[in-house]
């Protein structure tokens, strides 16, 4: 009777301990930041862009320098010889005129490597669209679009960030997690 009761009261214990275990696993909560994830990054020219020689930077970037990113003149950003361009720790994907509509950064890259050294939290798709643009903070511009690589952000198992460039601007194509 005796090992009867100590044999439901490991089990019933046990039962508890698993329970708490995978509600606790959830390392999505409301309000608050998930770990960072490596994705592949897969950049989609349009259509309407085929026959242009676009340029498409992704710029690895950290919380301490995501304002100064967000804020910074992307007409500037791609005159020749800026400084801020010359000195991104990025990936430059060229997309030439009549040539593949799309390109990658694989989540093998040895750049993640860097970026996770650097603590990289964003990931910044900044497009040389053709025609006057202006310049805008943050997503408001056409031509920069910021990728959170907080695994929170976007749905369970994501694996590849799809992204657009269009004349308008860049548009994301993977669905943003759902609240």
């Amino acid at each position: 009777m005796k090992n009867r009761l100590v044999a439901q009261l490991v089990v019933g214990g046990m039962l508890v301990t698993l329970m708490t275990v995978f509600i606790g696993c959830s390392s999505c909560k409301p309000g608050k930041p998930g770990p960072i994830g490596k994705y592949s990054i897969e950049v989609s020219l349009d259509e309407s862009l085929k026959s242009s020689s676009v340029l498409v930077d992704l710029v690895g970037v950290n919380p301490a320098d995501l304002p100064r990113w967000e804020a910074y003149d992307m007409g500037k950003y791609w005159q020749a010889g800026d400084t801020m361009r010359h000195d991104a720790d990025k990936v430059v994907l060229n997309f030439v005129s009549g040539q593949t509509l799309t390109n990658s950064l694989s989540v093998t890259n040895s750049q993640w490597d860097r970026w996770k050294g650097q603590g990289v939290t964003h990931v910044l798709v900044l497009a040389d669209l053709p025609g006057s643009q202006t310049s805008r903070p943050g997503n408001q511009d056409a031509r920069r679009q910021i990728l959170h690589l907080d695994q929170c952000q976007w749905a369970a198992k994501t694996k590849v960030l799809k992204v657009q460039v269009q004349r308008s601007g860049i548009k994301v194509l993977t669905p943003p997690r759902a609240l």
